[in-house]
């Protein structure tokens, strides 16, 4: 494992089985693709810092009538140099191989991510409070500051919708501060 300097642009894609996030890892030695289970709680945005590399390899994936072979990183770790809660993605930078027919359409999207969770335990994201022991374990009742695990991507993932879609009067409950890899509650309710 090394630990390089360099810059995380990370991507929201809407595939078939629900929203996930890919990224373009620069570095001096080259570009990268991660596709990481640590990429769940970041928003669309470009990051810079220490990236903990554990491993590179050649990764392929096949859309459509497309076979790509990229070169990827896996990560163990990141450290940012500064918190960014939301950074405009540069079009210009080469994710494009990511983007099988792009939805803007939020609401297919949570759609989509519910219907994978269907799958045994399901767990279902909604605003009630009952779902939270079940969905968050012995991290609740939740305080003013967790951190999620992504051992469990599915669940990593409901919780990430369950946190995102808390509000109190019109704004949101809770923000990730990426540079603790923490989500933080906003208002004492």
């Amino acid at each position: 494992m090394i630990q390089v300097p360099g810059t995380l642009t990370v991507k929201t894609i809407h595939g078939r089985f629900g929203a996930f996030n890919v990224a373009q890892l620069d570095l001096d030695v080259g570009r990268f693709t991660v596709k990481d289970a640590l990429l769940e709680e970041y928003s669309e945005g470009v990051y810079q810092g220490t990236f903990a590399v554990k491993r590179i390899f050649a990764g392929s994936y096949q859309s459509g009538n497309r076979f790509t072979i990229e070169t990827r990183a896996e990560l163990s770790q990141i450290w940012l140099d500064y918190d960014v809660s939301y950074v405009e993605v540069d079009e210009s930078t080469n994710i494009e191989s990511f983007t099988p027919e792009p939805e803007t359409d939020l609401e297919v999207a949570t759609i989509r991510t519910e219907e994978v969770l269907q799958s045994p335990p399901p767990i279902a994201v909604s605003g009630d409070d009952d779902i939270g022991p079940t969905l968050f374990g012995e991290l609740w009742p939740l305080g003013k500051a967790i951190r999620l695990d992504c051992t469990n991507r599915q669940q990593m993932r409901a919780q990430i919708t369950y946190l995102k879609e808390k509000r109190h009067n019109g704004q949101p409950l809770w923000e990730f501060k990426s540079q603790d890899k923490t989500w933080v509650k906003l208002f004492d309710v």
